[in-house]
């Protein structure tokens, strides 16, 4: 198996995982609601969504939909429903969230639906996509994403450090591309699904800085499949949010 930490990394994921702050069962209602919010603008920001903070929290709390563009306003409800509907299944009932094809499809569908067509929502993409930004072009052909796929789905099975399997889900989900659009939202909403199942709150951040440092860190995964820039960035806002509280 490779290990996607190294040791210094190790070092923090142990802090994280012994830190009672980073236990989702902690969390009160209000927090819950706060923290799909700010799940769904970070999410959506590094998509290009228009919508600032305030407006977010708005149009998800109340309601009220700002003068932009419509795709802006359903991506952001699409993330809140599928976010609210992960978190409440996974933290309410005390079930773990199987992550298979099954729950990627359906995922997908929940983050895409009114944003691509009915055929292309929660099914794999048969067209070549691009990604900006990289070299790197993603499988082309459908044999090589469902072999893709199945790769992803079965090793993930070989990392127990529920960090490790969070950022390698990530990571190699993004990459590849299933998915015609949406692919780094689905992959977004796995990773915190994978958190979210060992009872850790999936960490996002609204800044800027925040948000190119995401970005920064999975293109260099996506030019070297080298993990560590986006791990420094991933452990790197747990513990923030951990010192923030304390």
């Amino acid at each position: 198996m490779y290990t996607i930490f190294n040791k210094e990394q190790q070092e923090k994921a142990t802090f994280i995982l012994q830190s009672p702050l980073a236990k989702l069962s902690e969390l009160y209602s209000n927090e819950i609601k706060d923290l799909a919010v700010v799940w769904c603008y970070y999410s959506g920001k590094i998509e290009g969504n228009t919508y600032t903070y305030v407006e977010t929290e708005a149009l998800l709390k109340d309601g009220i939909t700002s003068e932009k563009r419509y795709e802006d306003a359903k991506m952001l409800k699409n993330l809140y429903n599928t976010f609210i509907s992960e978190l409440e299944y996974i933290n309410k009932g005390e079930n773990q969230e199987i992550i298979n094809e099954r729950t990627l499809f359906r995922v997908h569908q929940s983050i895409s639906i009114g944003l691509v067509s009915n055929e292309e929502s929660g099914a794999l993409r048969t067209r070549a996509v691009r990604i900006s930004g990289t070299e790197y072009t993603p499988p082309k052909s459908l044999q090589e994403i469902k072999s893709g796929l199945n790769e992803i789905l079965f090793n993930q099975e070989q990392y127990t450090n529920p960090l490790e399997k969070a950022v390698y889900l990530h990571c190699n989900l993004a990459r590849l591309q299933p998915f015609i659009d949406g692919n780094k939202r689905t992959a977004r909403m796995l990773e915190s699904i994978a958190l979210m199942n060992a009872n850790i709150i999936p960490v996002y951040s609204a800044k800027d800085a925040d948000i190119l440092n995401y970005r920064k860190g999975l293109i260099a995964f996506y030019d070297t499949e080298d993990y560590t820039i986006y791990s420094d960035y991933f452990l790197n806002r747990q513990i923030e949010r951990i010192k923030e509280i304390e």
